[in-house]
């Protein structure tokens, strides 16, 4: 696979970020932020900006506007990610993080997505078709917002599968499964969102396998299931692998990090690494992330250290 060819982050809602540092943050009170720090994120500018840092060129599409859009396409720049937002007149939703210092937590504050009407929309579809067959891959990330139909990203995923170029999709519910249909390369979720699309409780080790199944059942060629600090897991024909993540003391902000997983995840895989291998690579991106402020603003010396620290275990053999 050539690594000239950029991947292609498709999103719908790209986010201008801000970062409110407190040492303590008490509900109800009136809360000085230490340090405030100002971003570009959303699911897939944060997987764009971890790939470009690891080296695999990115563009990142998007619907984007206002003044809030024009610094969200300059920060894209400065990640030295190529920004293919499409434009829209309402401004681009503006989000918070208050990371607490006093028990390591983070509360998110997000805006719903802007409508950005009938016009924008057909032209992100036009544009994005077009860019699919230049991509090396094609890495769909996030829930669909309220303007948008269920079966939304099934164009792309259909027009990558038809040009031969592979498909991973970090979504959930309705939105992931009607891409399963058009047979993605991997799909991505944590136990949280498969229990969310399935309608089950996924508590046990037993439940997220049979869960994963499932999915594999509906077309995912490959399925790759997080559990935050807890074991992560990966499921194809060739059987079922057991991932525990390294054990990071200082943890600052987990915003990001299951962007940072899937693009560690691309990066190792472009680059001729076996799947369970690149899956072994995402997760140590994923507790890089971790440990910065900003999402996706990871080391690769950190990542490179924190990979062999990955467990790895086969634990059995599919049985379709």
């Amino acid at each position: 696979m050539t690594m000239k060819r950029k991947v292609l982050c498709l999103g719908l809602s790209p986010v201008f970020q801000r970062t409110l540092c407190f040492d303590r943050l008490v509900v109800n009170e009136v809360n000085r932020a230490r340090t405030v720090v100002e971003s570009g994120a959303g699911k897939a500018l944060n997987t764009a900006r971890a790939l470009a840092t690891l080296g695999t060129p990115a563009q990142v599409a998007g619907f984007n506007g206002g003044e809030s859009g024009r610094k969200v396409a300059a920060f894209a720049r400065e990640y030295r990610v190529k920004a293919c937002f499409t434009e829209m007149r309402a401004p681009t939703r503006i989000c918070a993080t208050l990371l607490n210092g006093a028990d390591n937590s983070a509360t998110e504050l997000v805006e719903e997505a802007p409508d950005p009407g009938r016009s924008a929309r057909k032209s992100f579809v036009r544009e994005n078709l077009k860019r699919i067959s230049r991509a090396s891959l094609l890495a769909i990330s996030g829930t669909l917002p309220p303007f948008a139909e269920d079966g939304f990203y099934v164009a792309f995923a259909r027009e990558a599968s038809q040009r031969g170029v592979p498909v991973m999709i970090d979504s959930h519910k309705t939105a992931l499964i009607n891409v399963l249909f058009e047979r993605p390369f991997l799909a991505k979720l944590n136990a949280h969102e498969l229990a969310l699309t399935l309608g089950e409780r996924m508590d046990t080790e037993r439940r997220v396998l049979r869960g994963m199944r499932d999915l594999y059942g509906m077309g995912a060629r490959n399925v790759f299931v997080t559990r935050g600090r807890g074991s992560a897991y990966l499921l194809n024909q060739s059987g079922i692998w057991r991932f525990v993540p390294p054990d990071v003391a200082l943890r600052v902000n987990a915003i990001g990090s299951g962007d940072c997983t899937l693009a560690g995840l691309v990066h190792a895989y472009l680059n001729g690494k076996s799947l369970p291998v690149a899956v072994r690579y995402g997760i140590a991106c994923g507790s890089a992330n971790v440990e910065s402020v900003i999402p996706a603003d990871i080391d690769r010396k950190r990542v490179k250290a924190l990979f062999r620290l990955v467990k790895t275990e086969k634990i059995t053999s599919f049985q379709g």
